[in-house]
């Protein structure tokens, strides 16, 4: 029988905010971490993969500040694997800037501290997007390493994955998950016949590559007699090697073309659940990061691109740690605790504040430009456009029997005009059934009409919305009646 081979990733999967909150785990975080540090410099043999992810270098940091030397040297001896990544993201409920701006942001910190895990470490997302090869592969990354969503028709433990645009990455898939080793140290006295069933029952999936085991799970930290327990093993049973991922991937191929290939998003429940149920959770969290994306990403940074006199360097930084904080897969997805969901809801709240000023405050510089007699719109594309506006202004009562000319010479008619109106709909109910009506209100939409005002006689007990006619007639006003 052949020895197994074994490569033993010691590391731990920081879920930074979950069924605590982040100021609950990262106490746990500062602990661990001023272990791991400890381990490392008392033996150069002990190696280990901080999760792909520079939110736990950080926010350990802002709590040992003194100790960022210690760390920088660590990197550089090739002991402490950091980055490449700034957090572990959703890749389905964040926006792609979003991802890729995770991804410079993380890539770049872990730089500055001596160098970036150099793989598209991805262990727990739920399901993973078609672009991801795409922007791992611009991004200078040969490797991928993924858990969920990996199809059944993947044999082994590496694949090719494969983006629309044809751009592809090596990847490797956790056989048995990023802690397929987590428990093999349990119990010293057992750990010798652990560790070499644990190569055995792997080495089918890895062929003649070594094993891949990943030692660590949720918060967890390697049992402090590591480097001897693995020292003390026969290499007649099981040759183990303590290893970092990075170091791991880079005795593969990336271009080995043996790979069988999978093109696209990795959304399959074969070897494990991609925990759907996500997508539904807290849905206030998933529309609110959406909302404040856009305005970041397409209001405030275009509007201070085109004609901001300053970069507002500073506030669109505040935004995008945010945004790229709220991210998290284990943050915007809603699956925590309630402690958990609220701050991240005033996260995602904050970076819309910052976007929000931002376009604001370009806007407002503008406006002194433009008369008072007239409306300023901005296109916040650096093309020029025709589309429709809609503007609300306070139209005086002298204004009523007076036609408006527009810029190209077509004609609005009169208000009296506008106002001839008709009834297309008047409903009795008891007012506590109110809430049965109002959301069939859709923004500005009224049953497939645009509401132009509305007015509530408190005498009368009436409740009236005008709206614009879908259908060409005589008037071009009517209402829809509810009475209380």
């Amino acid at each position: 029988m052949t020895t197994p081979d074994v490569r033993l990733v010691p590391h731990t999967h920081w879920d930074r905010e979950w069924y605590e909150p982040f100021q609950r785990f990262r106490l746990r975080l500062v602990d661990l971490l001023d272990e791991v540090l400890d381990r490392a410099e008392a033996d150069e043999r002990f190696r280990f993969t901080l999760d792909g992810q520079m939110a736990a270098v950080d926010d350990y940091l802002e709590v040992r500040p003194e100790h960022r030397e210690r760390v920088v040297r660590l990197v550089r001896r090739g002991q402490l694997a950091v980055g490449p990544w700034q957090i572990l993201l959703d890749e389905f409920l964040c926006s792609g800037e979003n991802i890729i701006r995770n991804l410079e942001l993380g890539h770049r910190r872990a730089t500055e501290l001596g160098s970036a895990m150099p793989v598209g470490y991805l262990p727990d997302m739920f399901g993973h997007c078609a672009q991801m090869p795409q922007i791992l592969s611009a991004a200078g990354l040969d490797h991928a390493c993924v858990w969920r969503g990996v199809p059944a028709g993947v044999p082994g433990h590496a694949f090719r994955w494969q983006a629309p645009d044809g751009s592809s990455v090596r990847t490797e898939y956790l056989a048995g998950g990023y802690g397929n080793a987590a428990y093999v140290f349990s119990d010293a006295g057992h750990f010798a016949g652990r560790m070499a069933d644990l190569g055995r029952r792997l080495t089918p999936a890895f062929g003649a590559d070594p094993v891949l085991a990943m030692y660590g799970t949720d918060h967890s930290a390697p049992v402090g007699s590591l480097v001897e327990l693995v020292a003390g093993l026969d290499p007649a049973d099981v040759d183990v090697t303590i290893t970092t991922l990075a170091d791991y991937l880079r005795e593969r191929d990336p271009h080995d073309g043996s790979l069988p290939v999978v093109e696209g998003e990795l959304r399959s429940h074969a070897h494990a659940n991609i925990l759907p149920g996500v997508l539904s959770v807290r849905p206030h969290l998933k529309q609110a990061l959406a909302r404040a994306e856009r305005l970041v990403e397409r209001y405030a940074e275009p509007f201070a691109a085109l004609w901001s006199a300053e970069w507002p360097e500073k506030f669109l930084d505040m935004a995008w740690w945010r945004l790229i904080d709220a991210s998290g897969h284990d943050s915007v997805t809603g699956c925590g605790v309630d402690e958990t969901a609220t701050q991240v809801f005033a996260r995602i709240s904050e970076a819309g504040h910052l976007g929000q000023a931002v376009r604001d405050r370009v806007a407002g510089g503008l406006a002194p430009q433009v008369s008072r007699d007239a409306v300023l719109v901005l296109n916040p594309t650096p093309a020029a456009r025709d589309d429709l506006v809609t503007v609300d202004l306070e139209v005086p009562d002298d204004w009523r029997d007076i036609a408006v000319e527009l810029p190209d010479g077509s004609r609005l008619p009169a208000q009296t005009e506008v106002r001839g109106e008709q009834l297309l709909l008047s409903e009795a109910l008891p007012g506590d059934e109110l809430t049965t009506f109002l959301p069939r209100i859709h923004g500005r939409e009224l049953f497939g009409s645009e509401i132009t005002h509305w007015s509530c006689d408190d005498e009368r007990r009436v409740l009236e919305f005008g709206v614009a006619s879908p259908y060409p007639s005589n008037s071009t006003g009517s209402s829809w009646r509810r009475g209380m």
